[in-house]
């Protein structure tokens, strides 16, 4: 983060002990992070907020990831913003059919904490 802006994560996870230590866990790499349960409160919350990444899990109650990822693609405002899936489950067929630039994939959990922040480098390049 050469030029000393923070970088505004939005988290979407409803296992909330694990989105507790991945926010605190990004927060002490110097990200700005806003934490939410579910993709309902993630649409809710971008009313008026405007992350530079969205990290979401798939498998959510109301709105899961899939959904949101699709909700939040058909808003011109969102159309472009990085999208990263974090998920338990290791088949990656869950994500066939997106064919999106935007998208840079799915990271398995439990996470590597040197992974995501190498993913994070590369997404969020200043």
């Amino acid at each position: 983060m050469t030029n000393g802006k923070k970088r505004n994560i939005l988290l979407v996870d409803d296992e909330v002990g694990f989105a507790e230590i991945l926010r605190d866990l990004l927060m002490m790499d110097g990200y700005e992070v806003v934490l939410v349960y579910d993709g309902q409160e993630a649409l809710d919350k971008l009313n008026d907020y405007f992350p530079d990444l969205i990290i979401s899990d798939i498998m959510m109650p109301r709105v899961g990831g899939l959904e949101l990822y699709h909700k939040v693609r058909q808003n011109p405002k969102y159309s472009k913003m990085p999208f990263l899936f974090i998920s338990g489950f290791e088949d990656g067929r869950i994500l066939k059919g997106i064919q999106d630039d935007e998208l840079f994939g799915i990271l398995s959990k439990p996470i590597d904490m040197e992974q995501i922040q190498k993913t994070l480098s590369k997404i969020l390049r200043d």
